[in-house]
């Protein structure tokens, strides 16, 4: 869970739940995944915590099949660097993954058939492949701008849903927050799925 999905399961605005809960939080339920920006915790701790209950011992460290890997730890367990293993899945020489917090990850099980398969793609020099500068396909993949689309609509709704019951919308830090971009992005985000609602509501 994140800090967002906590304040949520609380019943709380994000911003709430840090002015209230944030600090106490942190130091009683340890982050899952230190050293990543998007901090994650263990969701029967975090359950826990918000229930009032005992926090329980974290769950065993031992490597499992369906853990979520990041793309950093799939491309440390790969050998490689994060902007390879996106190429590798825009290629289709890694699956997709999955979405979860705005970020894409990769089962452990997934990673380490690609590992065990070893390297199988179709070079340029055996082929002809290549792509020559200012080929179109080396332009962004289209999953990244869909991503950023389902994110639009995400928050569109968050809005929506918002007006309609007069609960607080959604601000540019809680975007920020929510999917792990700088308050920029969150800025642009908010003011897209503003415009996306506006049309939205037009078009009726």
């Amino acid at each position: 869970m994140t800090e967002a999905d906590v304040a949520a399961a609380a019943g709380l605005e994000l911003h709430t739940w840090r002015r209230r809960h944030g600090s106490d939080f942190r130091a009683r339920v340890p982050v899952a995944n230190p050293g990543e920006r998007l901090r994650l915790y263990d969701a029967a701790q975090a359950q826990a915590y918000i229930e009032g209950r005992p926090i329980p011992p974290p769950p065993a460290s031992e490597p499992h099949p369906e853990d979520l890997l990041s793309v950093d730890e799939v491309a440390a367990m790969l050998g490689t660097d994060a902007s390879t293993v996106r190429a590798y899945a825009a290629t289709g020489y890694l699956p997709q993954g999955v979405e979860l917090h705005g970020r894409r990850w990769w089962p452990r099980h997934v990673a380490q058939q690609r590992l065990d398969a070893g390297d199988q793609r179709h070079h340029p020099e055996r082929t002809g492949a290549g792509r020559r500068p200012g080929d179109p396909r080396n332009q962004a993949p289209r999953g990244r701008q869909s991503r950023t689309d389902a994110r639009v609509r995400e928050v569109a709704a968050d809005l929506a849903q918002a007006e309609t019951a007069g609960q607080t919308t959604p601000t540019a830090d809680d975007l920020a927050d929510r999917y792990d971009v700088s308050r920029r992005t969150g800025e642009r985000l908010l003011a897209a799925a503003r415009q996306h609602l506006e049309e939205h509501q037009a078009s009726k």
